[in-house]
Order: C-alpha cells, then structure tokens, then sequence
C-alpha cells in the first residue's frame, strides 16, 4: 500500500532537516511531501534543499488549510494512506508504523497517535497549562456529542485510509481543526481508533497554539460542533 507522509509547515525550517532526516532513517522508506504554509523563513528553500517534494502556498491558510492540501496532494497521487506528521518535530517518526499498521489492516479508517491513552501514558511530554485546558474541554464536548472517548482529541498525528482522506479533501474543518474532523468522522460512520505513542517537544520555533487561541479554542470548539451538528440534522 503506498504511504504518504504529510508535513504541514510553517516557519519550520529549523526544525525540518532533523524530522526529515529522522523520517528517512526509518527501517520503511516513505513518501513524503511538504505543506509550506506562506512561511515568511528559509522553510521553501531548506526542503528544496532536502529534496522532498513541497507544496508552496500563496497564502497563509493556517493549519487546516496546509494538511487539506496535503490530502488532496494524495488524491491526486494515488496514495492509500496519508499521515498527518507536523513540521515541528513533535512527531517522532519511529512511532509511524505504530499509527499505520491497524489501517493497513483494516482495523480502522483513522488511527490517532495519543500521548494520554494506554496502561503506560506519555508522562514525559509536557503539554501547557492552557493546551491541556483547552484539549479536556473538547474531548468532553466530543464524548457529549458522539459517545466516543479519546484521550487525544488535539492529537495530529494520524494515519487515513484512502475512504477517510478522499472525504477530507472535499470537506476540512479550517482553523485548529482536529476535534471538529473526528465529529466529521464519526457522522459519515468511519471507524477511529487511538493508539499510544510518545512524543516530543518542540525543540526550535514558536508553537502557533498561542495563550490567546487557547482562550479561544473552548468557543471555537463549540461553535465548530454546533455547525457540524445543525448542518446534520438540516
């Protein structure tokens, strides 16, 4: 089956020769592709360095936008399977395998690679207070309005079957956009899964998830939940 690796990126070119690097040393080789969110750094010129194809947009869709494109990027390409993997390096690629595999089985349409789930939890990342507020504030809201419990609703690092992905690329929820997807999921019957899997913090740059979009993420959450919800029942 091939496999795609979608890195979003904006201003991360300190941080991508260490990612893309650590991707290609593992044991399965990998397409991958970067999203190049209107970066105002050297992000274009460092993966042209790197030689890995980039997908360099006019302007700044945030990151529901850059992994949109990257699906329909794999759409286009054939792909069967697309990984969600962030330019930051948070992601550690050695645990691709561990998210991959039950879609390459069959067992799910989209895995989600938690840092809470699972008898050994992540305790050694350190989420900020005001993301780890904002991250129970929509697995609560997700658990109200769909009955699932994930641990990890903030989690972008996830693999998609062919089905899953085809459904993204017509329809992506546009701003902090994961908790809002896995509604989108579970409306159109599509199977989730989470598995455990550790990962690491930011090393180099600024995360995009700021004091104030934590503030505003609970709104932003409900009002995204509401939509989804009224546009079903509509």
């Amino acid at each position: 089956m091939k496999v795609l690796l979608i890195i979003p990126a904006h201003n991360e070119a300190k941080n991508l020769p260490q990612l893309i690097g650590d991707i290609r040393a593992c044991k399965i080789q990998y397409d991958a592709v970067v999203v190049d969110d209107a970066s105002s750094d050297d992000t274009a010129y460092v993966v042209a360095g790197l030689h890995v194809p980039i997908l360099r947009l006019a302007a700044n869709l945030g990151i529901g936008g850059a992994v949109q494109t990257g699906f329909k990027y794999a759409v286009l390409k054939g792909y069967d399977i697309a990984v969600q993997v962030d330019g930051d390096g948070q992601h550690d690629p050695t645990w691709l395998e561990t998210i991959i595999e039950p879609v390459r089985r069959g067992e799910a349409d989209c895995v989600i690679g938690s840092r809470y789930t699972g008898k050994n939890p992540d305790v050694d990342y350190k989420t900020p207070l005001p993301r780890r507020l904002g991250m129970h504030f929509s697995v609560g809201m997700l658990f109200l309005a769909t009955g699932l419990h994930i641990t990890d609703t903030t989690s972008g690092f996830r693999a998609l079957n062919r089905p899953a992905f085809e459904f993204f690329a017509r329809s992506y929820p546009v701003d902090h956009p994961e908790a809002e997807a896995l509604l989108m999921l579970h409306q159109k019957n599509f199977r989730i899964l989470e598995v455990a899997v550790k990962m690491r913090g930011r090393v180099r740059g600024k995360s995009l998830f700021t004091f104030t979009n934590a503030m505003l993420y609970p709104l932003r959450v409900i009002i995204g939940f509401m939509g989804l919800i009224l546009q079903k029942k509509g």
